[in-house]
């Protein structure tokens, strides 16, 4: 682990998976993890940066600012719809918290600028990273480096990753920016998925913030759980890299040279390593350490 907390901006769709939420109070109570700002990203961003305030105010984590960001892709607009945790706000709520910054990608630049060296750790689709890189090319060169969830490089899967193609033109931007890139991807997290027993250890912190992201991953299993069918427990995609951006060691990493063709999909192949991409984890250790993180 670092020497000195590290300067994260947490770049995330909260609000459709659950991890996102999970990955957020791994930023907040990681000790290694300095929180210098979020920002949210695709569809009703408000709503996210609505989300994400309440979670790190019930954290006490309030002087965390929170900016939404983009709504549409670079090259792609998307219907404007309400996502499946919304109703952890409740309506005094939303009205409250979904006042700030829409700005997302000039906040990402002030916030680059004030924290020169940090970490990017984007989670969502990344048209929020892509615009940076395009509009703000003097404060993105302060980036340190990017920890993002995404992509993946297994052989007998043919499609893209959701984030990696959502907004295929900014994943090529973000994975092959000239900047320090893990990738943490399919590969490793979908073999993390936690058990109602550890939900159960959540549960059972019984604090402000763990009760709301319980009461967000309860709404999130009712939206995806087949009817009549076993109720589904998170997948701790997001919430993997958060921990790899101070905790390496908890994946093996390979350098490689990855491209994203037009689809989004990582191509790996000849050339100079452009990434580090995790290939292998333990997940009975990961799904401990999230769990001591969460709430």
């Amino acid at each position: 682990m670092p020497d000195t907390p590290v300067a994260t901006l947490y770049d995330t769709d909260i609000g459709d998976d659950i991890d996102d939420a999970w990955a957020l109070s791994v930023c907040i109570r990681h000790p290694e993890i300095d929180l210098v700002g979020v920002t949210t990203v695709h569809r009703d961003t408000e709503l996210r940066a609505a989300q994400a305030r309440l979670l790190l105010e019930l954290a006490g984590r309030s002087e965390v600012p929170v900016a939404a960001g983009s709504r549409d892709g670079m090259d792609r607009l998307f219907e404007l719809v309400r996502n499946n945790q919304a109703d952890v706000l409740s309506a005094e709520d939303e009205a409250r918290l979904r006042k700030g910054r829409v700005d997302g990608v000039r906040f990402l630049a002030e916030r680059i600028e004030a924290n020169p060296g940090c970490t990017l750790l984007p989670v969502g689709p990344f048209t929020n990273i892509g615009r940076l890189i395009v509009e703000f090319p003097e404060a993105f060169a302060k980036v340190g480096r990017i920890v993002l969830m995404g992509g993946h490089v297994m052989p007998d899967r043919e499609g893209p990753e959701y984030n990696a193609s959502v907004d295929p033109r900014a994943t090529r931007l973000t994975f092959t920016s000239g900047k320090p890139v893990t990738i943490i991807g399919l590969d490793v997290t979908l073999r993390c998925v936690m058990t109602h027993e550890e939900l159960d250890e959540i549960e059972a912190k019984d604090t402000p913030l763990s009760r709301a992201i319980m009461t967000m991953t309860r709404l999130w299993q009712q939206h995806v759980s087949p009817p009549g069918g076993p109720v589904r427990t998170p997948c701790i995609h997001d919430p993997l890299a958060a921990l790899v951006s101070v905790e390496p060691a908890c994946v093996r990493l390979e350098k490689m040279h990855i491209d994203i063709d037009e689809e989004g999909r990582c191509l790996p192949g000849a050339g100079e390593p452009n990434a580090e991409v995790a290939v292998d984890v333990d997940p009975d250790a990961v799904r401990r350490r999230i769990v001591e993180l969460i709430g």
